[in-house]
């Protein structure tokens, strides 16, 4: 019976604590460009969970 040979080059499985760290990193990015996506906006829409509703149907800060 013949054994299979690997491929060259093939890179090592990823160690629990690389992934983590990749998992980490990858979060933080993505937090960084959510920040920034919502700085873009005017201010009245980045800020509207301040609003307040009022009875009348109106709403105000």
């Amino acid at each position: 019976m013949k054994r299979r040979t690997t491929p060259r080059g093939k890179k090592p499985a990823a160690t629990r604590a690389q992934t983590l760290a990749a998992l980490a990193q990858e979060s933080d990015k993505q937090l960084d460009e959510l920040i920034r996506r919502r700085l873009t906006l005017p201010i009245e829409k980045r800020m509207n969970f301040l609003r307040k509703r009022l009875p009348g149907g109106g709403s105000c800060l």
